[in-house]
């Protein structure tokens, strides 16, 4: 905290702004001057952002709108599904429905945004849009979106306004990217299509860093299953190793139905770090059987249709627990062999996984949370793991004092065939997205 002031001091300061002259308008020469520099210092820091990687934690929101009466003016109204008329905040009083959480590692490669689950020792070969299969999902907040509007010819700008951020002041553009000259794609249906987009960005006037960005989509096709996606980031230099990072300390992405339904997801980031080494950086599929920590003697794989009864390791408090947290639980009781005494897995083996959905849903005050396993830890050596739930999930509630948090306990899982001869299959499977961004896309949205 700094030390106060004196409150002469103060006063004084306040007296001179009082008399001050207001400050010039800006000509349109020092408008078109400080963006030209703001442009080439965002190009040297999307260059210095392939060495950086950051956590990303995610919370989305979903407000639903409540459901009407039938009434007089019902054929003269516009379809329910309908995106005539539909903009962001004007719809009435929303509900809150449902809010869920996502914790993500993410880097900028090859000009776009590759993810993992957070703390995972390898980026995923999968996009975003198939490792997060359910709810508002984009890519661009971290880096993409500086090179698609800053670095691209085809973006047309325009000086809006000079105003006072705080104490700093700051020139405000709008631009936009015709969608010839976009490399926003939207999922639809049945492929991704190319939109449009136009926003506005904020500068600070005495060093020429970007302050802030918002981006707007275009009206989005029948299919895109959503009207308008509209994202918000603020960013600010952060000091990494030796460099300077223009890192967003904070984005939302809010989207807009046709039945007026909006989401909200706010992204935090932290955790940002350099890496110096290509070998740091690993880009492939979830580990193979050859991959894994092994001996001379790995223990022989198990035959399908055993039952394994489970305790989690720790407690899941769905206040602070997001879909891609690693968990681990314990067996509890030894598995034998079919009408043998051979024991095929002992006692206090260890199963590790990760949560694939933290969803609190308000309207019916419950938590929906998923979990898959893919690895057994037996004797500090690992082993692919396939896993079918063929029990229901015991939990227990602690007393109010220390919150709610769920312990689950005793719970069994059937081992199961692989669907494949290597690597690791979730239980139960997610629902990959049917389609993967083009190529050509830099920044996505589903």
């Amino acid at each position: 905290m700094e030390p106060s002031r004196p409150r002469v001091a103060l006063l004084i300061a306040a007296v001179a702004a009082l008399f001050a002259p207001p400050a010039a308008p800006q000509s349109p020469d020092d408008s078109a001057a400080l963006l030209e520099r703001a442009r080439e210092k965002i190009a040297r820091t999307t260059q210095r952002l392939l060495k950086c990687t950051c956590l990303e934690t995610i919370e989305r929101t979903y407000y639903t709108l409540p459901a009407k009466k039938v009434n007089a003016n019902v054929m003269t109204e516009a379809p329910a599904n309908s995106c005539d008329g539909k903009e962001f905040g004007k719809s009435g009083s929303l509900s809150l429905d449902a809010k869920d959480r996502l914790r993500l590692d993410v880097v900028v490669a090859e000009n776009k945004e590759t993810f993992s689950w957070a703390a995972a020792n390898r980026f995923d070969s999968r996009s975003v849009f198939q490792m997060v299969s359910n709810g508002p999902i984009g890519t661009g907040s971290f880096g993409t979106y500086l090179v698609d509007i800053f670095e691209n010819p085809g973006t047309q700008f325009k000086f809006t306004a000079q105003k006072h951020k705080g104490a700093a002041q700051v020139f405000e553009y709008a631009f936009e990217v015709p969608a010839q000259a976009s490399h926003y794609d939207v999922r639809g249906d049945t492929e991704w299509k190319v939109t449009g987009y136009h926003g506005s960005f904020e500068i600070y006037s005495a060093t020429a860093e970007l302050a802030r960005l918002v981006v707007e989509t275009a009206q989005l096709p029948p299919d895109a299953r959503m009207c308008r996606a509209r994202t918000s980031i603020d960013y600010h230099y952060m000091l990494i190793g030796d460099d300077e990072f223009l890192i967003p300390r904070q984005s939302e992405l809010e989207t807009l139905s046709g039945n007026a339904n909006e989401t909200s997801s706010i992204t935090t980031f932290s955790g940002c770090h350099e890496y110096t080494a290509e070998s740091n950086l690993r880009f492939d599929a979830p580990e193979s059987a050859a991959a894994l920590k092994t001996t001379v003697q790995p223990p022989a794989p198990l035959p399908p249709g055993l039952s394994v009864t489970l305790s989690l390791l720790g407690a899941i408090d769905p206040r602070s627990a997001a879909a891609g947290d690693a968990i681990s639980a314990e067996v509890s009781q030894s598995v034998r062999a079919p009408h043998s005494r051979q024991i095929l897995l002992p006692a206090g083996a260890i199963a590790h996984g990760r949560i694939l959905q933290m969803r609190h849903q308000y309207n019916s005050s419950q938590y929906l949370i998923s979990i898959r396993f893919e690895t057994l830890e037996v004797n500090g050596m690992l082993m692919p793991l396939f896993l079918r739930w063929d029990h229901k999930l015991e939990s227990r509630r602690p007393a109010p004092k220390t919150g709610f948090a769920t312990a689950a306990r005793n719970f069994r899982c059937r081992r199961r065939p692989p669907a494949k001869a290597e690597g690791s299959s979730p239980c139960p499977p997610p629902e990959p997205g049917p389609l993967s961004p083009p190529a050509s896309s830099r920044n996505g949205l589903r």
